[in-house]
């Protein structure tokens, strides 16, 4: 509020998209009224302002764009685009289910109807509970390539429903395998839209996020509704053309999922990202920033469908068992690798042990561990995994991250701890160079088990 040649006024405005309002204060009404002003800080609302405010109120989050993160706009609106193109694919499908269902048969039942639905629910319910069991703590950690599996089980889905009235099996057999896939759909799918919905939200609105994404969503299938109710008795007079319109379908539904995860820029640090960052910060000294590592990130094959997956051919299990990694040590003394490895991490708070030979890791947790000291064994196991490669097979590496004293005929305890006393000394200038470039330190997605030594 000021005053401006003896005038009272103020101004204001809903969110920081809107127009700017100025009101000012009139003796004669004794009210703060609306100011009519120039068309840089115009008060003026045309219709076309309302419907603008209107439809961000009702299908974006409260203090748009603010309230999001800066990726927002543009993965939903690829998301938008795959679900109209999954829309028209799932009614195409739904045509098929309904013809191998024998509707319009005379032939067909209602109860054997009735009974094929009931079993490929069964099934369905089945899958997803063991999907779940199955990968369930995977989704967290690779949000983005999970959520573009769903899509693909869906697709496919589609298509052996499709199918499923001209192939030489039972209708019940088709039935039941589609429901396996829209179980897959419906579990990855479901999870990772909420962890990505956590990544979307930053006012701790995440509910907002999410059912503004509802909304969003109902709307595009309500377009394709009557998308479909438009071509369908068309497309569907011709096999032809019904297979071309749910092939193309398919292809920009894939393709706009594709866009849509590798629009999602994350801050947080999962096995891809971390391992990418580590990698450049070995080989240039330099922390990546987050678009860069987010586009890096493979989506479709690499670390996140690779199990304990290491560079170079290793593979390093996190937050394991002390007596299985102690197992599959037994080629050296195990006593030995026991009193050695507790020896060199007593002060800290995870163990590293292996078998360098075998390209095998193990990384013990103890319960008081940290985010920072999880973070700081992963870069341990790496260091010691560039520096066995270096030693062995004669790869290059900077001399400012060499362990001194190495040998590639040394145990591989003696070689870890050596490895270890170093990386002490070089992770916190690379802690530091991942804060100041805005990664979320203090949240890992790195899918370690939850083994602990007491």
């Amino acid at each position: 509020m000021n005053i401006n040649d003896g005038a009272l006024l103020y101004q204001e405005r809903k969110g920081s998209s809107a127009r700017q309002m100025t009101y000012m204060y009139h003796e004669s009404t004794r009210a703060f009224i609306p100011v009519n002003v120039d068309m840089k800080g115009s008060n003026t609302t045309t219709l076309k302002d309302c419907v603008r405010g209107w439809l961000q109120d009702v299908f974006l989050p409260q203090g748009y764009p603010e309230s999001v993160s800066p990726d927002y706009l543009h993965y939903q609106m690829w998301d938008t685009a795959q679900a109209y193109c999954s829309s028209i694919a799932g009614a195409l499908s739904l045509q098929a289910t309904l013809t191998g269902l024998g509707v319009g048969e005379g032939a067909a039942t209602p109860l054997a109807a009735t009974l094929i639905w009931l079993l490929k629910d069964g099934t369905g319910m089945v899958a997803s509970i063991a999907f779940a069991y199955w990968k369930g703590s995977q989704l967290d950690c690779n949000s983005k390539q999970w959520r573009l599996f769903a899509d693909v089980a869906n697709d496919s889905g589609h298509l052996l429903r499709l199918l499923g009235p001209v192939l030489p099996v039972p209708f019940l057999f088709v039935m039941c395998i589609s429901a396996v896939m829209m179980a897959l759909v419906g579990v990855a799918g479901g999870a990772t839209r909420a962890s990505l919905t956590l990544h979307q939200a930053r006012r701790d609105n995440m509910a907002d996020v999410s059912a503004k994404d509802g909304s969003q969503e109902t709307l595009v299938n309500l377009a394709a509704l009557f998308t479909n109710l438009t071509i369908l008795p068309f497309i569907t007079s011709s096999l032809l053309l019904t297979w071309i319109t749910f092939l193309m379908c398919v292809v920009l539904h894939l393709l706009a999922n594709y866009q849509a995860v590798r629009a999602v820029k994350m801050e947080s640090l999962n096995r891809p990202r971390l391992l990418y960052i580590l990698d450049q910060w070995f080989t240039t000294a330099n922390v990546p920033g987050i678009e860069e590592t987010n586009l890096s990130e493979s989506l479709i094959f690499g670390a996140a469908f690779m199990p304990n997956y290491f560079p170079c051919g290793f593979r390093a299990t996190l937050g394991c068992s002390l007596n299985w990694a102690l197992d599959t040590c037994k080629k050296n003394d195990v006593k030995a690798v026991y009193s050695a490895t507790v020896d060199t991490f007593a002060r800290a708070n995870y163990l590293l042990c292996g078998n360098l030979k075998d390209k095998r890791l193990h990384i013990i947790y103890r319960p008081e561990i940290t985010t920072q000291e999880e973070l700081e064994a992963v870069f341990s196991a790496y260091l010691c995994v560039i520096n066995y490669i270096h030693v062995s097979e004669g790869g290059i590496l900077s001399a400012e991250y060499v362990a001194d004293g190495l040998s590639s005929k040394m145990p591989d305890t003696e070689f870890i701890t050596k490895v270890a006393h170093h990386s002490q000394k070089i992770f916190s200038a690379f802690l530091n160079s991942l804060q100041a470039k805005g990664w979320l330190v203090n949240k890992l997605l790195l899918a370690a088990d939850e083994w602990r030594l007491l």
